[in-house]
């Protein structure tokens, strides 16, 4: 039954590389095109194929084991059980095409990187299928050159007293290359254009022209060509602040009386900038007053006739908000990455490169993130502090790793 089963799913797919489907609800482009036809088989293939590696991993003799968060993971136990599921999912395939459940493959593909740089490496949100390929493969670039540094630093046991050059480099390129991707766009097309110019004299002679009917692409590549001029100073600065705090031991000569600081600073500074500046300044702070606490100099007038005044909150919150951006949280990220290559060079969890694929995933998601979205920082930081130190202390992997674990829960 299971096989006729099977067979029937299989064919459905088949059958829509023959005769033209129904167009997908799911998906934006609506009407008959090319790559609805494929969608169907390129699910089946994907499936049959994730069943096919849980079932080898499932049947090998002495399979690698990993326990975090006191779950077993990559166990034949944990294998099988995942590849049961995926078989019982493929079976309901026909129902969930009749209802439109599934979306076009491409749209599926710029969904899912657009979650993974999103979610993984503290990307932001994409416009296509070209700009989602960008984003990620900009990601796994920057994260590869950290790996062979890092890798290079913790390789040999380190002493408290001496904190290798190697990884103090490797904090300064984390911090520059996090707070450069954090400002970049995740559409290509206007930097494209920007290296044909300088690289092409004849794209050059074609963008004069179009500029001529409309200056708005010009203005994009001035506004691109600032913001590489200001990253190219600024990450240059970012580094070797970076490499100086990193190699003067403050990290792990003030540990943990350094991370709890950090961490009351960072929660007290994130409450007071992002919830209790933000509700004074409502027209009804927390529902129960009615005029803002903190009122513009405009407030009672009827008509404005001059430049707004600048009011000194306003002025407090620009300030709290760059000292959390640019001091407060780079600080409490570098103090837990040295922590955590501490360890890793004397004692290896998962092995050697998952520790440090895991330690740079995480620092790097987290600066980028506390760069260009520091809004809800402190709410994920508290969390973290309070649930892995109170309550389920026993099954903490570290606090780089748990506030990584965290941001990813609390934006879902």
């Amino acid at each position: 039954m299971w096989v006729l089963l099977f067979c029937l799913v299989m064919a459905s797919c088949q059958y829509s590389l023959l005769k033209s489907v129904q167009p997908d609800p799911a998906s934006p482009i609506h009407g008959h095109n090319q790559i609805i036809t494929y969608s169907r088989p390129i699910y089946f293939c994907v499936l049959c194929g994730l069943i096919l590696l849980l079932d080898t991993g499932a049947k090998a003799r002495h399979p690698p084991s990993y326990i975090v968060y006191g779950l077993k993971l990559f166990s034949p136990v944990f294998l099988q059980s995942a590849r049961d599921y995926l078989i019982v999912f493929l079976y309901c395939f026909p129902a969930i095409s009749l209802l439109g459940l599934f979306p076009q493959i491409n749209t599926f593909c710029t969904y899912l990187l657009e979650q993974i740089d999103m979610l993984f490496f503290g990307g932001s949100a994409v416009s296509g299928i070209t700009s989602a390929v960008y984003s990620v493969a900009r990601s796994i670039l920057a994260a590869a050159l950290l790996h062979a540094v890092c890798f290079s630093a913790v390789k040999e046991p380190w002493s408290m007293q001496h904190i290798p050059a190697l990884f103090s480099a490797f904090c300064g390129l984390l911090v520059a290359l996090s707070y450069h991707l954090s400002r970049q766009s995740s559409d290509p097309s206007v930097l494209m254009s920007f290296i044909q110019c300088r690289l092409f004299p004849k794209f050059l002679h074609q963008n004069l022209e179009e500029s001529a009917a409309d200056p708005l692409p010009k203005k994009m590549k001035d506004s691109v060509t600032d913001v590489l001029k200001w990253d190219l100073i600024v990450c240059a600065v970012v580094a070797v602040l970076s490499f100086a705090v990193s190699a003067s031991t403050v990290f792990l000569s003030l540990r943990p009386f350094l991370s709890i600081v950090l961490f009351a600073l960072a929660g007290a500074v994130g409450f007071v900038t992002h919830y209790v500046l933000p509700q004074l300044r409502k027209h009804h702070p927390w529902m129960w007053i009615s005029h803002p606490i903190l009122k513009n100099k405009e407030y009672h007038q009827r008509e404005v006739r001059d430049v707004a005044h600048l009011m000194w909150f306003e002025r407090l919150y620009v300030w709290l908000q760059c000292f959390e951006k640019y001091i407060l949280y780079p600080a409490l990220i570098l103090n837990a990455l040295t922590i955590d290559a501490f360890l890793i060079s004397n004692h290896r969890r998962l092995g050697t490169h998952w520790d440090i694929f895991l330690m740079i995933i995480a620092g790097m998601k987290l600066l980028r993130t506390s760069f260009c979205n520091p809004v809800y920082q402190f709410i994920n930081l508290s969390f973290t502090v309070i649930f892995f130190h109170f309550d389920y202390k026993d099954i903490s992997e570290s606090f780089l790793l748990d506030f990584f674990m965290v941001s990813i829960l609390f934006s879902k």
